[in-house]
């Protein structure tokens, strides 16, 4: 007798990082959406290996297996979860609506979401008692030594994600413009509404990135993206002490 397969597993597994802002955006667009998931935490730095094995093709979370499909990226993710269901959960139904909604989304992946990242890494890579200190909230066995030994990884991450000097600084006398609009969408009501959407949860967990960056948070506490960002994450994991330059915090003012 030809035996049936066995339906899809109706559990998710989302494989994250516990600082990575994304990752945090793909497990609260699956609570929102109210799909059962698992959610598992990866060693920092090594995680492209797990990934892999996981039988991902790419190295980067957040990696979601949903009913047997594997999904990376927080953009493909939201698409994911609102193609399960139910309709209009992470996107309008209205088709103007939606467009704005996908338009701010998918701005915020490629231009805000990449900036803590790159701070976070190019202080990693500049700071040894960081990453002693990253280690040991990782999980990892002697952690001033596995700091050490991460180094050259890390700086490999900071190369990737093009975490130098110039980009930074960049990134820095950029910020208030894109504060400003993330501002000017929560105004017209593109985001900041009381379901929160798919653009909510990319840009709000985002500036909550920032808002645990002690050389970011003076220039966005108090605004209304930075009331919308302890909205859709009250708590987060970890906090980035002062890292840069006096100089270039003045870049931030």
């Amino acid at each position: 007798m030809t035996r049936l397969a066995d339906p899809p597993a109706r559990t998710a597994k989302l494989y994250a990082l516990p600082f990575s802002h994304p990752s945090i955006a793909a497990r609260l667009m699956l609570e929102r959406a109210g799909i059962e998931h698992e959610v598992v935490n990866l060693p920092m730095g090594l995680h492209p290996l797990f990934l892999r094995k996981a039988g991902f093709r790419g190295g980067t979370v957040p990696a979601l297996v949903l009913d047997d499909r594997r999904i990376q990226g927080s953009l493909e993710i939201s698409r994911a979860i609102e193609a399960r269901g139910p309709r209009g959960i992470l996107f309008p139904i209205e088709p103007e609506a939606r467009r704005r909604v996908e338009g701010a989304e998918r701005w915020a992946e490629a231009e805000l979401q990449p900036i803590p990242r790159r701070l976070f890494r190019w202080a990693l890579s500049h700071d040894a008692s960081l990453r002693g200190r990253a280690a040991r909230m990782a999980g990892f066995p002697l952690p001033r030594l596995a700091g050490a030994l991460m180094k050259p990884l890390v700086a490999r991450f900071a190369r990737v994600s093009h975490a130098d000097d110039a980009t930074v600084k960049a990134d820095l006398e950029r910020l208030p413009a894109l504060l400003a609009r993330v501002d000017a969408w929560i105004a017209d009501g593109t985001i900041g509404g009381e379901a929160p959407n798919a653009a909510d949860y990319q840009i709000g967990t985002t500036i909550r990135a920032m808002l645990a960056m002690d050389d970011l948070r003076p220039r966005i506490e108090g605004s209304p993206a930075a009331e919308m960002a302890a909205r859709i994450v009250p708590a987060y994991p970890g906090r980035l002490p002062s890292v840069l330059p006096t100089e270039w915090r003045a870049r931030t003012a």
